[in-house]
């Protein structure tokens, strides 16, 4: 399956050294696969090379728990706030966080578009499959939000660093 979401760009004139996309909560309950990106191409899919004269802008992988054997509740994530004294570890199913750098495809996508106040990002999930993987139904692509981020070197802008003088 893949999920097409709508970000708006930059403005140019915000010169970045470095533009991520953050998932946030993304739940890897299911079996595990690898999310592939696609900038500008809302018709990607698993078969699509990952090339960038396809728009691919990277992946982040999943490692997923293969769905849940416990009895009813048992892998439910419990949001009730923790005492301080208390050292466990979080669930096991607690969403994950993935970030994927894209710099250099968001920047070709700003210099072929360059009047578009938007650009695509397509997700695309690849099941692994083979023996001993147990297919799970449903689509394992599932996150909370998606977040564009950059970031704006100093040096980059042409704004010399501060010079750090020894002293002795």
């Amino acid at each position: 399956m893949a999920i097409t979401l709508e970000l708006e760009r930059p403005d140019p004139a915000d010169e970045f050294s470095r533009a991520d996309l953050e998932f946030r909560g993304v739940d890897h309950a299911g079996p595990s696969f690898e999310a592939r990106l696609f900038l500008d191409n809302p018709n990607a899919d698993a078969s699509m090379a990952r090339d960038e004269s396809e728009g691919y802008a990277g992946s982040f992988h999943v490692f997923g728990h293969g769905g849940c054997f416990g009895e009813l509740g048992h892998c439910d994530v419990r949001d009730e706030p923790r005492s301080v004294y208390d050292r466990r570890p979080p669930h096991p199913l607690t969403p994950q966080f993935k970030t994927v750098i894209i710099t250099d495809s968001l920047r070709r996508v700003m210099q072929t578009a360059k009047r578009k106040k938007t650009f695509t990002v397509t997700v695309v999930a690849v099941v692994s499959e083979g023996p001993g993987l147990r297919a799970v139904g449903g689509d394992p692509l599932k996150f909370e939000s998606v977040s564009l981020i950059t970031f704006q070197d100093p040096s980059a802008a042409g704004i010399p660093l501060p010079q750090v003088v020894a002293q002795h």
